[in-house]
């Protein structure tokens, strides 16, 4: 037995389905739906058992809502709502763990309270008979058809099995280049990319060695920018929630601010550090960190996504 996940949008036009591709673009505000542009649509997450690729049982549903802005991208306000939720639901959780008095506070329980009424709301029987319905595919007399929900970014063209092969040929070659100038120098690392340029002159391969010289390029600005400090950087903070075993670990939230120097940005992940501290417990934990702009922009936006 698995589990997988479906995603339904309950539009005025009709239920409809978000695959899974299109909601993840969504998330990570890679792709939008104009058609909703400036509107608060009720979606459903629904969980369910599988046997193989076939369904057998829904294993849990949630309803939430999606703001779409004017462009009918939604990622900025998951992302206000998502630190909203670690916020009142850590507050809660401190305030259960203190010692029972006389005097209650009920602002954390009420604060919590008033987040899930904002996000979310409960499917009724006809919609959820509507989503067992699709899923096992029973057709009613009179039921509109399903659709599938559209997106504004392009449908990737179709992976063979092939082109997967060579995928992960190449991706296991690429980690390997990665890895041998990863730890190289500056100085190493400035002689290997006059040597790489050079080999590549008259080269058929010289695309490629083109591009292991911008990697090697781009390591050095690095280690340049990480010795003198300047240009830049960016103060970045994680709090990660961790099992009861502490083996493995979610991120919960993760904060970001631009400034000018790493000074700036180390005094600034300080600061954010004893903001967050309250957060802090035996099971989550906080780390901070400076990129330079030339790490964030490879690095650290994809841990926001």
């Amino acid at each position: 037995m698995g589990l997988s996940i479906r995603f339904y949008l309950f539009a005025e036009d009709g239920l409809q389905v978000i695959s899974q591709r299109v909601m993840m673009g969504l998330i990570r505000g890679k792709d939008a739906m104009p058609q909703y542009a400036g509107t608060r649509q009720r979606v459903a997450d629904v969980i369910l058992e599988n046997d193989g690729k076939k369904p057998v049982r829904i294993e849990r549903t949630q309803g939430s809502y999606l703001t779409f802005d004017e462009n009918g991208q939604v990622h900025k306000d998951l992302v206000a709502s998502g630190f909203a939720a670690l916020e009142t639901g850590m507050a809660l959780d401190r305030a259960l763990k203190q010692p029972q008095t006389t005097i209650v506070d009920l602002t954390p329980k009420l604060n919590r309270e008033k987040w899930e009424r904002e996000n979310r709301w409960t499917l009724s029987k006809d919609d959820l008979d509507a989503i067992a319905d699709d899923i096992w595919q029973r057709k009613k007399a009179g039921q509109p058809r399903i659709e599938r929900a559209k997106g504004a970014a392009p449908k990737p063209p179709r992976v063979t099995y092939e082109a997967k092969e060579a995928i992960q040929e190449v991706q296991g070659r690429i980690t390997s280049i990665d890895n041998k100038l990863r730890w190289l120098s500056e100085a190493d690392l400035k002689g290997f990319s006059f040597e790489a340029y050079e080999i590549s002159k008259g080269d058929t391969s010289r695309p490629i060695w083109m591009g292991v010289v911008q990697l090697a390029d781009r390591y050095r600005e690095i280690q340049a920018r990480r010795r003198n400090g300047k240009g830049t950087w960016y103060a970045v903070l994680t709090i990660m929630r961790w099992d009861s075993t502490r083996r493995t670990a979610e991120t919960t939230a993760t904060f970001h601010k631009q400034c000018s120097s790493k000074a700036e940005a180390e005094e600034t992940a300080r600061s954010m550090l004893v903001e967050h501290a309250k957060n802090f417990n035996g099971e989550t934990s906080i780390e901070a960190e400076v990129l330079c702009d030339l790490e964030w922009d490879e690095e650290g936006e994809m841990r926001l996504l």
